[in-house]
């Protein structure tokens, strides 16, 4: 009874949808109407041949890096490395290769969308895979395609991240100059051709392989560093200090060309 309702349902779709492609050309963007009746005869289509798969493989960290390297090499043109399919070959499809990502495309069950990529979707642009990628391949596809939102999740946060460590070395390096001036360090070494002669020149420091940590260390205790070193400890700066004038030296390299 339901397979006879969904296939009326399908018949009517099909139909409506063939009218509306009659007067149609693909380098315009499909309609909300057309979306719409797209969308729905694969929600109809899917579910009916796919009811009795099932996901073999877990969704296991291994698995999904290996349905990426097959996303990447078979999927990415049209889909994009993220799945927000703006490439130019996804955008110019009639209609548009989906964005995997959306709720639409993740609401699908590992078995629908195992049966989108084995068979294809016709009247859009997705092809059948069936003699190009295996059973096994297609299952690890369908791991990575559900886990795309988390990892693009993860991976917009690590920019995030990386972007604030960014700005926090630039002002660490920023605040240890002033410190290299406040605290009269340009008294006994040069840098950039300025300063005395005293000590070692600074200007080339941050090629000498020392860590933040050694530097730091020398700073509170010099002579433990470098047997014989007149140099004060600097007691009256903070670790946070400290650091932030290691951070500094380490980035003096000489001059860049």
């Amino acid at each position: 009874m339901r397979n006879g309702m969904a296939w009326g349902r399908l018949s009517v779709l099909c139909g409506a949808f063939g009218l509306m492609l009659l007067g149609c050309s693909a380098n315009k963007q499909p309609s909300k109407v057309e979306e719409i009746f797209a969308n729905m005869a694969k929600d109809v289509v899917i579910p009916m041949s796919a009811a009795n798969l099932k996901n073999p493989l877990p969704a296991s960290e291994e698995v999904i890096r290996q349905g990426q390297a097959m996303y990447l090499m078979a999927c990415s043109i049209c889909h994009g490395a993220d799945g927000h399919a703006r490439t130019d070959l996804g955008r110019g499809m009639y209609p548009p290769a989906m964005d995997l990502t959306s709720p639409h495309v993740q609401k699908w069950t590992d078995a629908e969308l195992f049966w989108i990529i084995q068979n294809g979707v016709r009247l859009t642009g997705m092809p059948s895979w069936k003699s190009t990628i295996s059973e096994t391949d297609t299952w690890k596809l369908v791991h990575f395609v559900h886990s795309l939102p988390q990892l693009n999740a993860q991976a917009e946060a690590q920019q995030v991240a990386q972007v604030a460590s960014e700005l926090s070395e630039a002002k660490l390096i920023e605040y240890g100059r002033i410190l290299y001036r406040q605290e009269g360090c340009f008294m006994c070494h040069q840098l950039d051709g300025e300063g005395g002669t005293v000590g070692p020149d600074l200007s080339v420091e941050g090629t000498r392989g020392r860590t933040r940590e050694w530097l730091i260390g020398h700073f509170k205790d010099p002579p433990a560093y470098t047997p014989g070193s007149i140099m004060p400890p600097f007691t009256n700066l903070t670790d946070e200090q400290l650091e932030a004038l290691a951070t500094f030296l380490q980035n003096q390299k000489g001059p860049t060309r």
